[in-house]
């Protein structure tokens, strides 16, 4: 099961949208502590200020350029964009291993099995979006 935003991701996996749509306050807690560790928000940051909806203009978003473009071109996430891969989401595919690269040294192995789906494998996601794309559009 997938729901593959903007940038790659799946949400289905993603801690903060499992934990948003959990709607408990504890699991936001676990994933602050998981982005502290990560190094992706400080330690004053209150965790109810990490509810995630998803892809929605109002949230914040890591990849706010590449989220402008794909609004701008209306279309659903940058795997079905016609100039797919592009500079934008080439710097998100990059900034996914930085994170990978720190993920390694700080995350238990189950934490590192739900990344990996979540954010991992943007590449692999956006492919398989621009393939199908082209692949109903071949004779």
């Amino acid at each position: 099961m997938t729901m593959i935003g903007i940038c790659g991701d799946n949400c289905l996996y993603c801690p903060r949208y499992v934990a948003t749509r959990s709607g408990g306050a504890e699991e936001l807690e676990k994933v602050k502590d998981l982005w502290i560790r990560l190094g992706l928000i400080e330690h004053g940051l209150p965790a109810g200020e990490m509810i995630c909806s998803g892809c929605v203009p109002e949230n914040n978003c890591a990849y706010s350029g590449l989220r402008a473009c794909v609004y701008g071109k209306g279309i659903e996430n940058c795997g079905l964009c016609e100039t797919y891969p592009c500079e934008l989401v080439n710097g998100a595919f990059d900034k996914s291993e930085g994170l990978r690269s720190r993920a390694a040294f700080v995350c238990t192995t189950e934490e590192m099995e739900v990344l990996q789906k979540a954010f991992f494998s943007k590449r692999e996601n956006l492919d398989q979006r621009h393939f199908e794309k082209y692949e109903k559009k071949s004779p």
